[in-house]
C-alpha cells in the first residue's frame, strides 16, 4: 500500500473514532455542537447523535451516495463504512463462498450465531439477507456488521448475498439472483444445520426491496420464505408519499439519491415502474408470508413501507409494523457509532426470532 493511501485510510478511521467517542457526549452537548457547526434542520425527535453525525457529513460536503459515476459512488459507501468499523460483533463462525445463479457464480456469506444457546440444540432459523444500496452500490462488507447483530441476537443464520448491482444489471437481475440464493438455501438446509421449515428473507432498503419481491414471485410455491423482514424498504417507486417530501433535506436519503437509484436500476431495463418487479406494492399481497415491516420516524420512505403493512393486512396477510423512533434512514449502517442504531438493530433481531419462533 502506498503511503498516500495509508494515510487515508488512517485518517478515515480517524473520523470513525471521533464519531464513536461523541455519541457518548451528553444529547444537549451534541445538539449544541450540531448548531454550531452548521446543521439547521429542526426534526424534532431525531437521534441527538445523528444530528451530529448529519452536522459534520454536511460540513465535509460529503456527496450523495448514488450518483451517475456508478464506480465512485461504490468507492465511497465502502470507504464511509470502512472508516466507521469497530470491533465486529463476535459471531459462531463466517464463511464466505459463491453459488450458483441463472447468470454464473452469487458470492455469499454465511454467519452461524454461538453455540451455547437455550435454543440452539435444535437447527436454527436462517435468514437470507439482501444489502440496501439503492440497487447500485453495498456489497458483503458494507453490511457485515448488521448481519452478524441480526445472527447473534437473532440466535439465528445469515446468509448475506452479494447480488448483481444495476446499471450495468438492470432489474430484474437483482430478483433473480436474489431468488436463486433463496432456493439454494432450502436445497442446502440440512448441510447448513438450518431448520428448512424456517428459511426467511429480508433486507434494507433496496434489500427490503427484493425480499418483497421474491416473496411475491415465490409464495405458495415450495421456494416461499418461511418470514419477511423488511427494514425501511422501498417499495413503491411510482407514487409520492408526505415522508418524501417533509424528510428529504439534510438526512440521510435526498431525493436526488432515490431518482437516481431508480434511473440506474429500471433505466435499460424492459421493465418498466409500474411492475411489480420493480414496485411490489403494486404487486398481490395476498397470501404472503408473514412480514415484520420496520420503518425509520425520520426516513423519506417511511410513509410507503408503512403503507405497504396496511395493504398486506388488508389483503389478509400477515404483517407487524414498527416505527423506529429517532432514527432515519440507513440506521443499521450506523450501528458501529450509534448506540441507540445498534439497539434498534439488535430489538429487531430479537423482535423478527419471536416472529419465527411463532411459526
Amino acid at each position: 500500500m502506498n503511503p498516500a493511501k495509508r494515510l487515508r485510510r488512517r485518517l478515515a478511521k480517524g473520523r470513525g473514532t471521533a464519531a464513536r467517542l461523541t455519541g457518548y457526549l451528553p444529547a444537549s452537548v451534541q445538539v449544541r455542537l450540531a448548531r454550531l457547526i452548521g446543521y439547521t434542520h429542526d426534526y424534532d425527535g431525531l437521534d441527538s447523535h445523528l444530528r451530529l453525525l448529519l452536522a459534520v457529513r454536511n460540513l465535509e460536503g460529503s456527496s450523495s451516495l448514488i450518483s451517475q459515476d456508478t464506480a465512485r459512488s461504490r468507492r465511497q459507501f465502502r470507504a464511509e463504512m470502512a472508516s466507521i468499523v469497530g470491533r465486529p460483533t463476535p459471531v459462531g463462525r463466517v464463511k464466505n463462498f459463491s453459488i450458483d445463479g441463472s447468470a454464473g457464480k452469487i458470492p455469499v456469506r454465511h454467519y452461524q450465531p454461538k453455540q451455547g444457546q437455550s435454543h440452539q440444540a435444535e437447527s436454527t432459523p436462517l435468514l437470507v439477507f439482501y444489502h440496501g444500496g439503492g440497487f447500485v452500490v453495498g456489497d458483503l462488507d458494507t453490511h457485515d456488521e448488521a448481519c452478524r447483530l441480526l445472527c447473534q441476537h437473532g440466535a439465528m443464520q445469515v446468509l448475506s448475498v452479494d447480488y448483481r448491482l444495476a446499471p450495468e444489471n438492470p432489474a430484474p437481475a437483482a430478483v433473480e439472483d436474489s431468488i436463486a440464493a433463496l432456493k439454494w438455501a432450502k436445497a442446502n438446509a440440512a448441510s447448513l444445520g438450518a431448520d428448512p421449515q424456517k428459511i426467511a428473507v429480508g433486507g434494507d432498503s433496496a434489500g427490503g426491496n427484493l425480499a418483497a419481491v421474491v416473496s411475491q414471485q415465490t409464495k405458495q410455491s415450495d421456494a416461499a420464505p418461511a418470514a419477511q423482514l423488511l427494514i425501511y424498504p422501498v417499495v413503491d417507486l411510482v407514487n409520492e408519499y408526505e415522508s418524501r417530501k417533509t424528510l428529504i433535506q439534510g438526512l440521510f436519503l435526498s431525493d436526488l439519491e432515490i431518482a437516481e437509484a431508480n434511473a440506474a436500476y429500471v433505466g435499460t431495463s424492459e421493465l418498466d415502474l409500474q411492475n411489480p418487479l420493480v414496485t411490489p406494492l403494486l404487486g398481490d399481497l395476498s397470501d404472503l408470508p408473514p412480514a415484520f415491516i420496520v420503518t425509520a420516524e425520520f426516513d423519506a420512505l417511511r410513509d410507503e413501507g408503512e403503507v405497504y403493512a396496511q395493504r398486506m393486512l388488508d389483503s389478509g396477510s400477515h404483517a407487524v409494523l414498527k416505527r423506529t423512533q429517532g432514527q432515519g434512514h440507513g440506521f443499521i449502517n450506523v450501528t458501529p457509532i450509534n448506540r441507540a442504531a445498534k439497539q434498534e438493530t439488535i430489538n429487531m433481531a430479537k423482535d423478527f426470532r419471536q416472529l419465527l419462533n411463532s411459526l
